[in-house]
C-alpha cells in the first residue's frame, strides 16, 4: 500500500506513520513537514521500528502547490500511485478577531485549507484511474464548534469539513473514499507552538493521545474498499481531570 501522510515529523502525523510502520505487511510510507531536522528524526524512528517498509521523506510546505506537485510526483515516480493519503499538516493561531491580522489570518486558511485542497488535488487523477483510493483529513472537533479565540482555526476547519463532502459526492462512483476525522482535545504540543490562548495550552491527562487517533485512521483504511466511514468524531470519554 502506497501511503503519504502530511505534517508527520511529530504528533498526530508521526504516530499516525508509526502505526503504518508497525504493521506486518509492506507498505510505501511518504512523510512531509517542513522542518528538515524534525523530518529527518521522524525517518529514523520510522526506520528503527521496522525496516521492511519504503520509506520516502522530503519537506514540503503543504501551502505551496510547485512543492506539493514535486513531493507527489517524486513519490508517485517512485512507487507509483497513492492508496492513502492523510491530510494532516495543520496548525493555528488563537487570536479574537479585532486581534489577528489578515497575514495571520490567511496564514492559517492556506495551510489548514488550501494544502488540503491542493495535496487532495495532486494524488486524485491517479486514484480515479485506477479507481481506488483513501483520501483522510484530520479535522477538528473546532470544525463543528466554535470558540472565543478561535476564528482562523474554525473558520479553516469548517471550510475543510465542507471540502470533504464536496469531494466525496464528486468521485464516490471512482470507489474513492474520503474520510473526516474531527478529534477533541488531544495531548501533543499543538497549542504551545500554536500560540495558544492560555484556557487553551493546558493539558489535560485525561485528553486524548495522539494513537488513539492514529488508531482511527488506521480503521478508516482498513474497512473494505466499499464501506467509508465518511466522518468520525473523537473526544476523551471524560476530559475533567
Amino acid at each position: 500500500m502506497n501511503i503519504i501522510i502530511t505534517g508527520a515529523s511529530k504528533g498526530i502525523g508521526l504516530a499516525i506513520a508509526k502505526t503504518f510502520a508497525k504493521q506486518g505487511t509492506k507498505h510505501c510510507i511518504g512523510i512531509c513537514a517542513r522542518n528538515k531536522n524534525e523530518l529527518r528524526r521522524a525517518e529514523g524512528e520510522l526506520k528503527e521500528i521496522s525496516s521492511i517498509h519504503d520509506y520516502y521523506c522530503a519537506p514540503c510546505d503543504v501551502a505551496h502547490e510547485n512543492e506539493v506537485n514535486e513531493f507527489v510526483s517524486a513519490f508517485e515516480d517512485k512507487f507509483g500511485p497513492v492508496d492513502v493519503l492523510v491530510n494532516n499538516a495543520g496548525f493555528g493561531i488563537f487570536k479574537p478577531v479585532l486581534e489577528i491580522t489578515k497575514e495571520e489570518f490567511e496564514s492559517v486558511l492556506a495551510v489548514n485549507l488550501r494544502g488540503v485542497f491542493l495535496f487532495t488535488r495532486a494524488v486524485l487523477p491517479a486514484m480515479r484511474k485506477q479507481k481506488s483510493g483513501t483520501v483522510i483529513t484530520i479535522s477538528s472537533l473546532a470544525a463543528k464548534n466554535g470558540f472565543s479565540g478561535g476564528t482562523a482555526y474554525c473558520a479553516s476547519k469548517f471550510a475543510v469539513r465542507g471540502l470533504m463532502q464536496c469531494l466525496f459526492l464528486e468521485v464516490r462512483s471512482d470507489d474513492i473514499r474520503f474520510v473526516t476525522i474531527c478529534p477533541g482535545s488531544v495531548d501533543t504540543d499543538f497549542f504551545v507552538s500554536s500560540n495558544a490562548l492560555p484556557s487553551q495550552s493546558l493539558k489535560s491527562k485525561k485528553a486524548l493521545k495522539a494513537e488513539d487517533v492514529a488508531e482511527c485512521v488506521n480503521l478508516a483504511v482498513q474497512l473494505r474498499q466499499n464501506a467509508d466511514l465518511s466522518e468520525l468524531d473523537i473526544r476523551p470519554t471524560n476530559p475533567k481531570g
